[in-house]
């Protein structure tokens, strides 16, 4: 009679029987796994918002950084209307103050000359200054003293003077009330880029932070990675070390 050989198992058993013997350590094992899956869903979710934020920040910064680009252009191109204003303005002040200067020599050389004109070349002068004057030239000179008249003539030479010198001050304090805009203007402008300036560098530390956020997401992201590969890996190595024994 054939001898019968003891039968030790199909594999499908053994599986089984591992899988009883080791029930508390395979639900440990898939509670833990169960975490990390946990762990690794939040942080991808986490992840995903830091970049969401890392883009607003860039948008963020994007927009100020153009913003401040178009505030520095104004503020140069400020600088360089006043520049040539300011160039403009002091070429006619210097027109206006030698014109004054011409006017104050041409009265004085007018009085002189009023001075020693004849009675009736200074009668015609005085009915040229004031018309209604109408002096009358008589044997003696004139119907006022000639005295009176070089007095008078003297003093009416000085009115279109006077008007000029008052036209022209009055177009130098019109000239520095331009420049005083002007000047007001660039401050604002010049203010308005500082503040610009400012935004940019909270905006780029904003960004700055965002993307360490990210960074430090990534990182974590990839050694959670490879740990679940190892852990699969030596879970399996075991198993099947566990299995041959």
């Amino acid at each position: 009679m054939a001898t019968t050989a003891p039968v030790t198992g199909s594999t499908p058993g053994k599986i089984r029987t591992f899988l009883l013997d080791h029930e508390r350590l395979i639900l440990l094992v898939l509670a833990a796994v169960l975490l990390w899956w946990g762990y690794g869903k939040y942080a991808d979710i986490r992840a995903q918002h830091d970049n969401v934020v890392l883009q607003q920040a860039k948008l963020a910064t994007d927009a100020q950084l153009k913003a401040t680009q178009a505030q520095t252009a104004q503020v140069e191109a400020d600088a360089a209307q006043l520049q040539a204003l300011q160039a403009k303005l002091e070429a006619q002040n210097a027109q206006l103050v030698a014109a004054n200067t011409q006017l104050a020599t041409a009265l004085a050389t007018r009085q002189k000359t009023d001075a020693a004109l004849p009675v009736t070349d200074l009668a015609a002068r005085w009915n040229m200054l004031v018309p209604l004057a109408t002096p009358t030239v008589t044997t003696s000179g004139l119907a006022v003293s000639q005295g009176g008249a070089v007095a008078t003539v003297q003093a009416l030479e000085q009115v279109p003077v006077l008007k000029q010198e008052l036209t022209n001050e009055t177009q130098l304090k019109q000239n520095d009330d331009q420049l005083l805009t002007a000047d007001a203007t660039s401050l604002v402008d010049f203010g308005h880029r500082v503040d610009g300036l400012n935004l940019l560098i909270a905006d780029k530390d904003k960004q700055c932070t965002a993307q360490m956020a990210v960074v430090k997401a990534e990182a974590a992201k990839s050694k959670r990675r490879w740990g679940k590969i190892g852990f699969v890996l030596g879970f399996i190595s075991g198993a099947f070390a566990m299995h041959a024994l």
